[in-house]
């Protein structure tokens, strides 16, 4: 299993997630659990560092849509940090609304 793939900390007041890796099926359990992790704390704008994803699945895709979905419903926003060259490519052939911002 590969545990360090997925970490969650934060940065002040923000929840920060950052992907490592091929961010794929084998991560779904740990994804679930970041993505409760992240709800469980008070509404916030969360960042995601995609900046180490050697690849992006549709899991990965999926997990960060999910959490989209949930920090908009208090009016809070998913900034993603650097996307590796990899995750951009997912991204915008996904048409994911994304724009990259400067790590906090």
């Amino acid at each position: 299993m590969r545990n360090d793939q997925v970490r969650c900390t934060m940065t002040g007041a923000t929840p920060r997630v950052a992907l490592t890796g091929d961010v794929d099926l084998a991560l779904t359990s740990q994804l679930d659990a970041a993505h409760d992790t992240v709800c469980a704390g008070p509404p916030s704008d969360v960042v995601i560092d995609l900046s180490g994803v050697t690849l992006l699945s549709c899991i990965g895709v999926g997990f960060v849509c999910r959490l989209e979905a949930q920090v908009a419903r208090t009016g809070h926003r998913v900034l993603l940090t650097t996307p590796s060259k990899h995750a951009r490519r997912v991204l915008t052939l996904t048409r994911f609304p994304w724009r990259a911002v400067d790590a906090p």
